[in-house]
């Protein structure tokens, strides 16, 4: 592999305001970042554990206490993480440095290119990259220490090291009591609970507000502001938990988090500082830059935190409703109205021919099918194969107003679909799935 150096014809020059469509948002960087420590060794501690007793009725009498218990000891255990080093290159040729005059694309009298210094531009885009590559390493980095030259060094990141506070959702979607229960892991592993956030992806975030309103609860928007980072807020039996819409999460998994407990650990090299900027050699009519830094995570205990895993991946929505509770007796009831949420065709192709059936057999409603029977008025519907729009069928079909429609065969190689309007017991109007009608067979 070869530099590839910013060139005349290898980068373009433009006129205009520059709209960068990549991701930028480093939030968890950002939130640490007022936390930085620094260390001048690859290997930095991320605290000591220890456990100590407790939580039973001693059982010692006036004459055993004459005599002192046997001695005993709480022994300490060091945990670890390490810095990694993030490393890019820039380069610029003396021609293209000398050409930014020269634009491309539509150019109007008195622009200018934009940016005006191509050096500039490429290290701002790269620094941009190392910072999500950052961003990234904090949360699925994984660990690995280095023991020769030609190893590499990985710090290790949050999903990574969370493994004591762990549930599993199996599938299903995220909701209120199934975060009060991580933070009931989280306080019986005697970690603190208050200022907790939960770090999800966007789908999360829906199922958490959804349940939150199902139970008559309101997500609290902008409820706290860190480092320009403000995160909303619910409450759970436990006390409150913030959220916010974290990047580089795996699929299905969220974190909840003891923000101040987690900083990056910077190491600097003597007389340069950290992530910065130098020119390399020259081997020809070029410049060339390398930004340079070491960086690593130290995400405190990892029992402070939590991890949920096997999240559903995709939104469900929630069939709203009231729960009401009585203490004891007999409850009056009140039939209520079922809504026509769904119609089902039992074909989606038939034989293009009069003898052929189509029935709309399958209606679904919400919350259930009414006690009574609802009062269905069916209507058929015919479009060309390609086409998008419906017309009605007339009484020239047989069964063109019940739920069981026979087929024409001048209608081949089209669709048919059934509008079903429930009243009475049940309301609502619904259009079948569709049924594709085969050619005919004699062509």
């Amino acid at each position: 592999m070869s530099d590839v150096l910013a060139t005349s014809f290898g980068v373009l020059n433009y006129s205009g305001m520059l709209f960068n469509k990549g991701n930028t948002r480093t939030p968890l960087s950002a939130i640490i970042g007022s936390r930085a420590k620094q260390t001048n060794h690859v290997e930095f501690v991320t605290g000591q554990e220890y456990t100590t007793g407790g939580g039973s009725q001693p059982n010692i009498s006036e004459t055993a206490s004459l005599t002192a218990p046997y001695a005993s000891v709480v022994t300490r255990e060091q945990k670890t993480n390490v810095t990694q080093i993030f490393q890019e290159a820039v380069g610029v040729s003396y021609a293209k440095q000398s050409n930014m005059g020269t634009l491309s694309g539509l150019n109007v009298a008195g622009q200018q290119a934009n940016p005006i210094r191509e050096l500039d531009f490429q290290v701002a885009a790269k620094m941009v990259k190392v910072n999500r590559d950052i961003e990234f390493t904090f949360i699925q980095g994984q660990y690995n220490k280095a023991s020769a030259d030609n190893e590499v060094n990985k710090t290790r990141g949050l999903v990574a090291a969370i493994t004591s506070n762990v549930l599993a959702m199996n599938g299903k979607p995220l909701g209120l009591w199934d975060v009060a229960d991580l933070m009931k892991t989280v306080y019986e592993a005697n970690a603190p609970t208050e200022g907790l956030v939960l770090w999800c992806d966007a789908v999360t975030m829906f199922q958490i507000n959804a349940d939150a309103v199902q139970n008559g609860l309101t997500v609290i928007p902008a409820a706290r502001d860190i480092n320009g980072i403000k995160l909303s807020k619910v409450v759970t039996p436990l006390g409150e938990v913030y959220l916010y819409l974290g990047e580089f999460l795996p699929a299905g998994t969220a974190l909840l988090l003891d923000l101040p407990v987690i900083a990056p650990v910077f190491q600097p090299v003597p007389g340069k500082g950290n992530f910065f900027l130098e020119e390399l050699a020259k081997v020809g009519a070029g410049e060339k830059y390398q930004l340079f830094g070491q960086i690593g995570l130290d995400h405190g205990p990892e029992w402070y935190h939590g991890k949920i895993t096997g999240l559903s991946t995709q939104f469900e929505a929630p069939k709203y409703s009231k729960k009401v509770y009585v203490a004891g007796g007999a409850v009056a009831t009140v039939e209520t109205t079922s809504v026509l949420t769904e119609a089902k065709l039992n074909k989606n192709t038939v034989a293009a021919d009069d003898t052929a059936q189509v029935a709309c057999n399958t209606l679904v409603y919400d919350p259930a099918a009414p006690a009574s029977a609802a009062t269905l008025a069916y209507l058929w519907q015919v479009r060309a194969k390609t086409g998008t729009t419906w017309t009605d069928l007339t009484s020239s079909y047989t069964g063109y107003n019940t739920a069981t429609l026979t087929v024409k065969a001048a209608d081949a190689e089209k669709h048919y679909r059934c509008k079903v309007t429930a009243t009475g017991t049940a309301l609502g109007t619904v259009y079948s799935d569709e049924c594709d009608v085969e050619a005919a067979a004699n062509g």
